[in-house]
């Protein structure tokens, strides 16, 4: 979410006539996107701010913009007392407004509510692929998460707005697009027509030109038969599913505030993998929550050797300041803390691997998306699970789907070598024949 807010106001401002620099010493504002849902996050941002104070002495602008500015607010000056602008993440679109009314001699600060928090995207040249939020806040009030209170309660955007939005991007090129909330699935919950997230995947998937739809992120307890079935039966979207486990203790994702159990998780993959065999599913770990023994966490292992995720994002708890979990005593060592966060990521590397070894041999359907920064040669795409796949071709294969043969793997991503037949329908050329 952070990624795309961050790219979508820098494609306004660009709009509203500024320019980037890549050196912070020729800059005449900068503005850093902070986010809070970690301490090592916030920290990061804290620290690269605090590390270029002395770029006001040159009458630099610095402003605080997202979780960590809404978070926070005012209070923040106690700490970065240099600051020029305070600005949450429902304020971004009035960045350039702010700019423009900017003098160094006042702060300004907006952080809260705003009737219209989505900033709205400005394609590039060139861009394959799109981050489209479709809901900000959210109203969970997980225990351990700061997300209700750093981007506030639920608002779903207006489909009439994400729909002309998709639209006009597809009509300059856009190819694929990721539908972005903190819970998509909560997508029309405070609205009153019934309309639902399935009911505005099935509407995006008509849109000609379209040819790829992905989302992120899916809630246990509102995954449901609707949304997996419409996954099932629309050949645009993506069979992946994110969907955040986060302890295999029933004990834990009570004090977590889940409103789920293991039970009720385990079923809801059981539903996708059944109407999806070839489905990939993606996932959260948090080792270390107030409370977690050792015994909670060889549940948490047990649930991911038999749910085999393709791939998990572990992470170490953080007690965060205003949730309720912030009072809870934050009773795993830090040495605990990395133990069980090892064994869990040396646990998942091999199931990852495994599952990345059984495409070897077969053929993918792959949207090319970017030329790879590390080899100009190498084109990265994603198959239909939305496994990442490095191939060698020409730039011209861009936002074009091939058929890919898969050689090897690395870490996290299958390597192929498009088919020469593939090749020839589509009018193109090997730069190179062989995947190095």
């Amino acid at each position: 979410m952070n990624f795309a807010e961050s790219e979508r106001l820098q494609k306004l401002l660009i709009k509203s006539g500024w320019e980037n620099t890549d050196d912070i010493n020729k800059a005449d504002v900068v503005i850093a996107i902070g986010c809070s849902i970690r301490q090592k996050a916030e920290n990061r941002v804290l620290s690269f701010l605090k590390s270029n104070k002395h770029l006001k002495k040159n009458g630099v602008v610095l402003g605080l913009l997202g979780c960590t500015a809404n978070l926070y607010g005012e209070k923040i000056l106690k700490q970065l007392p240099f600051l020029d602008i305070v600005c949450g993440p429902n304020h971004l679109a009035s960045i350039p407004d702010i700019l423009t009314g900017c003098t160094g001699k006042e702060i300004i600060i907006r952080t809260g509510e705003n009737n219209n928090p989505f900033v709205q995207y400005i394609p590039s040249k060139n861009d394959v692929t799109m981050d489209v939020p479709i809901t900000k806040g959210c109203n969970n009030f997980c225990s351990y998460c700061v997300v209700p209170l750093a981007r506030g309660k639920l608002k779903s955007r207006k489909r009439e707005d994400i729909l002309r939005e998709v639209k006009c991007a597809v009509e300059k090129g856009i190819k694929s697009v990721t539908l972005l909330g903190q819970n998509v699935n909560e997508y029309g919950k405070d609205l009153t027509d019934g309309y639902d997230f399935a009911d505005l995947v099935r509407e995006i998937a008509e849109i000609d030109g379209l040819l790829r739809i992905g989302f992120l992120t899916s809630h246990p307890e509102d995954t449901g038969e609707k949304i997996l079935q419409t996954m099932a039966e629309c050949p645009k979207v993506f069979k992946h599913l994110h969907i955040p486990l986060q302890s295999g203790s029933n004990k834990i994702l009570k004090a977590m505030n889940r409103k789920y159990t293991v039970e009720k998780f385990l079923k809801v993959v059981e539903m996708a993998r059944n109407m999806m065999p070839e489905i990939s599913i993606t996932s959260d770990i948090m080792v270390g929550f107030p409370g977690e023994t050792e015994q909670d966490f060889r549940k948490t292992c047990e649930i991911v050797e038999k749910t085999r995720f393709n791939e998990l994002f572990i992470f170490k708890y953080s007690p965060r300041p205003m949730t309720k979990a912030y009072g809870m005593k934050d009773d795993t060592p830090k040495e605990e803390k990395e133990r069980r966060h090892k064994i869990i990521l040396d646990m998942q590397r091999k199931i990852s691997n495994e599952i990345l070894s059984s495409f070897t041999g077969k053929t993918c359907q792959v949207l090319a998306e970017k030329i790879s920064v590390k080899n100009p040669l190498q084109i990265i795409g994603k198959n239909i699970q939305g496994i990442p796949v490095a191939f060698q071709c020409n730039k011209n294969i861009l936002g074009k789907i091939v058929k890919v043969k898969i050689i090897n793997h690395r870490e996290g991503i299958l390597c192929g070598s498009i088919c020469e037949e593939d090749l020839l329908l589509q009018g193109l050329q090997y730069q190179e024949k062989t995947q190095k």
